[in-house]
């Protein structure tokens, strides 16, 4: 068994060493792959500010649903895998769907959005949420929020989404 332990530390050593750069190429970024940037705005260094401004209005139109409690119209937003992750655990589209008729907020503001575009079909939507509703009592508490959003079959949808707590003023 320490024979076949050796072995194998052995091949995975000099496998990493095989792929690795064997020596520099002409253009130093060549092959590299460059982070996304993120802006407040709505708009990225891709220029792609309709596309943002889409995202954010999805966020919101989601929002919306949520207020009114439309299961349905909620569900349209949502891809067949998604998950939603919060303080109580992970949980399904149908989870998340069942969820929304439970508490929804009776006012809402939203701010202090990010875009981040991963390639033309996913991006990240962030953004700050203070919902009022009877569940949290009289004092709204603020959450970050992340959503990833895809393009699938022409439409995007919501395959991830998380809010956490925040402090307040954050």
């Amino acid at each position: 068994m320490r024979k076949v332990c050796v072995i194998l530390v052995a091949s995975l050593a000099l496998a990493a060493t095989c792929m690795g750069q064997t020596g520099p190429t002409s253009q130093p970024d060549s092959g590299r792959i460059k982070p996304p940037t993120a802006t407040s705005t709505g708009g990225s260094a891709t220029g792609d500010n309709k596309l943002e401004a889409m995202l954010i209005a999805r966020e919101k139109e989601v929002w919306g649903l949520i207020k009114k409690k439309d299961a349905v119209g909620f569900a349209a937003y949502l891809a067949e895998d998604q998950l939603y992750v919060n303080s109580q655990g992970v949980h399904s589209k149908a989870e998340s769907v069942k969820g929304i008729g439970a508490e929804g907020p009776s006012d809402l503001t939203l701010d202090d959005w990010k875009v981040i575009m991963i390639d033309k079909d996913a991006a990240i939507v962030t953004y700050r949420a203070t919902p009022k509703a009877e569940a949290c009592g009289p004092e709204p508490v603020a959450e970050r929020n992340t959503t990833v959003w895809v393009k699938r079959g022409g439409k995007w949808l919501a395959v991830f989404h998380q809010d956490t707590t925040v402090a307040s003023g954050k």
